[in-house]
């Protein structure tokens, strides 16, 4: 368990009926929470949502780089993990349409290097989501109790605990001797299935519900191999 785990468990533990037990919509009438205004919220819900839009293109980005690169592994990888990032983008398009709100359009500029760079700088950046971003998205939505945005948030949070953690157990290959162990990395059996409701990432195929949100198995994507 993250440092971040720890902190949040008490508020994880609150907020688990709505992610474990309530379609993620039961919970609101859709009369009242439209003549309901949250400012903070859809501030903390566009921001999350130009977050992951970011998240979504870089990682396309990637994908093609690592196949230019003959790193067909690395990419399947990236691939997963940007149909993840779409994955909550679109929770909070949705949520902010409810709220009655539009997602802004940003431009998205990418930064994609070399494959190991690549690699690298996918790690931090989850790091950093895990360890700062969402936290404080999560505290900031907690001052409206909007709990679907909520929700959402820690749908995110958690999802991107495990692209750390994929990240870094491929990552131990990017060092100066990238080159000459990339083919232990090609020689994985790598075969990813992603949440389609949370955007929970999974290396193979999934015999249980979902461990983030609690829904039936047959909600993940199996995610084929880019080409």
């Amino acid at each position: 368990m993250t440092e971040i785990s720890r902190r949040d468990f008490l508020y994880l533990s609150a907020v688990s009926p709505f992610i474990f037990q309530m379609p993620v919509l039961a919970a609101h009438d859709e009369g009242k929470k439209a003549a309901i205004t949250y400012p903070r919220t859809t501030a903390v819900l566009q921001e999350s949502f130009r977050t992951e839009m970011i998240a979504y293109k870089n990682y396309i980005d990637c994908t093609t780089k690592a196949l230019g690169e003959k790193y067909p592994n690395i990419a399947y990888l990236f691939h997963s993990f940007s149909y993840s990032e779409k994955v909550h983008a679109d929770n909070y398009k949705r949520i902010l349409a409810e709220l009655g709100h539009e997602t802004k359009l940003i431009q998205i500029e990418t930064e994609v290097r070399d494959t190991k760079s690549n690699l690298q700088k996918a790690a931090q950046n989850e790091l950093k989501k895990i360890k700062t971003t969402y936290p404080d998205f999560i505290r900031e939505l907690q001052t409206e109790s909007c709990e679907e945005a909520i929700v959402s948030c820690m749908y995110s949070w958690k999802s991107h605990q495990q692209h750390e953690e994929k990240v870094r157990e491929i990552g131990k290959y990017s060092g100066m001797f990238f080159s000459s162990v990339s083919g232990k990395i090609e020689g994985l059996n790598l075969d990813f299935h992603v949440c389609k409701v949370c955007g929970s990432t999974i290396d193979k195929a999934p015999d249980l519900p979902c461990a983030i949100c609690n829904k039936p198995k047959v909600n993940y994507q199996k995610i084929e191999h880019p080409v």
